[in-house]
């Protein structure tokens, strides 16, 4: 069973992290850490939760472009207790990221008054928790399941068979808890403000980046192993590319939703939302991510030939996680209410900080075990396509 070697890169990410971590902590002292903190978290967890939905997905589809990639997305799905522990800084700094939790303000304020049976600190951590929790036990059922088919080949059809019949209940509550983790996380940075599409730009926000993030992946292993590279063909290219395709055109759709039902609804405690957000400065970001975060994309992804050749999709892809990262900006910083230049220095270095932590992780998992499932009867179909 092949393994990749990654060499010195996860010592590189790992020093990285721990310098990105030390430099933004020391320049958020003045103020503005736990802010940087949750920008960062949200947007790695994103990759690890994105990761989930997408192996559930392919459990469900069955299909063998799913076995071709799946020790990538197991190897996202394992660092989601990594980032349950990167969880505590953001219940830490609580009282500095939602107003919420102030009296005073609450008191001044009768539509947040009336939802403090939701907005209250005793109840967030307890909803947290009950998020990571269920994550965690969806990531462990199916990482066990996977390992215990490399281990026992003539069982491997049962355990595969146990684990599609499953995967669409996980999809079922991974919706339900992302809804909430979603409302709680970020859309209660604004507590006054509601909107149900909110977490599902969020949810479209995921699987953009784990598809994006797998084809970068991909490439790159098929650089360092001949049968990746085999088995990599341009119609698995293209399969990925679609893949992209379609979650940034939901992506697009949803987010254009909430924008339309808003603005034409011209609501008191909705429309100053996006005020903020169609303000100087931040309309540009808008512009920006309306323009080249999907209208361009959505073009060239539209050519066959871009989708079938590895180097042209890759930039595709990391264009498309870096439009995300500024979706993500756009999305949360404004509520901060930051003065000037709205990303600090911090901002960067913890990104970064947390960053080199995940992918740490990440390259020493996917080194760990074999790149592809050795016994997966979905594998038989990748192997005929190459």
């Amino acid at each position: 069973m092949e393994r990749v070697d990654f060499a010195r890169s996860p010592m590189i990410a790992l020093i990285a992290g721990a310098i990105g971590l030390i430099g933004g902590a020391l320049a958020g002292l003045g103020g503005g850490f736990y802010e940087s903190w949750l920008l960062a978290f949200l947007f790695w967890v994103s990759l690890s939760l994105g990761a989930l939905v997408m192996l559930l997905v392919g459990h469900m589809a069955g299909g063998s472009w799913s076995a071709l990639i799946q020790r990538p997305l197991e190897a996202g799905v394992s660092l989601l207790p990594i980032m349950a522990l990167l969880f505590l800084p953001v219940l830490f700094g609580m009282n500095a990221l939602f107003i919420w939790t102030d009296a005073a303000y609450v008191a001044e304020h009768k539509l947040v008054a009336a939802k403090t049976a939701w907005l209250n600190t005793p109840f967030f951590v307890a909803r947290a928790a009950l998020y990571f929790g269920l994550w965690l036990l969806a990531a462990w059922l199916y990482l066990r399941g996977s390992a215990r088919q490399d281990r026992e080949p003539a069982a491997s059809g049962r355990i595969g068979y146990r684990l599609k019949s499953s995967a669409g209940l996980w999809v079922v509550l991974y919706v339900l808890t992302m809804t909430f983790a979603g409302r709680d996380w970020a859309m209660s940075l604004t507590p006054e403000w509601w909107s149900g599409i909110y977490s599902v730009i969020l949810m479209s926000s995921q699987a953009v980046m784990a598809v994006a993030f797998i084809i970068l992946v991909m490439v790159v292993l098929a650089g360092r192993s001949a049968r990746i590279d085999d088995l990599l063909t341009a119609k698995r290219l293209q399969d990925l590319g679609n893949f992209l395709m379609a979650f940034l055109m939901f992506w697009a759709y949803v987010s254009f939703s909430q924008l339309i039902i808003i603005w034409s609804g011209n609501i008191t405690e909705l429309a100053p939302w996006y005020v903020d957000r169609l303000a100087p400065g931040w309309l540009g970001v808008g512009g920006f991510l309306l323009a080249f975060g999907f209208l361009a994309p959505f073009v060239i992804l539209f050519s066959r030939w871009v989708k079938r050749k590895r180097a042209a999709l890759a930039t595709v892809a990391a264009w498309a996680i870096f439009v995300q990262l500024v979706n993500l900006i756009y999305f949360v910083v404004p509520a901060f209410e930051r003065p000037g230049f709205p990303i600090t220095l911090s901002d960067l270095l913890i990104w970064v900080g947390v960053g080199g932590v995940w992918l740490f992780f990440y390259l020493r998992r996917l080194g760990a075990h074999p790149i592809l499932p050795a016994h997966d009867p979905r594998l038989k179909g990748a192997e005929h396509h190459a």
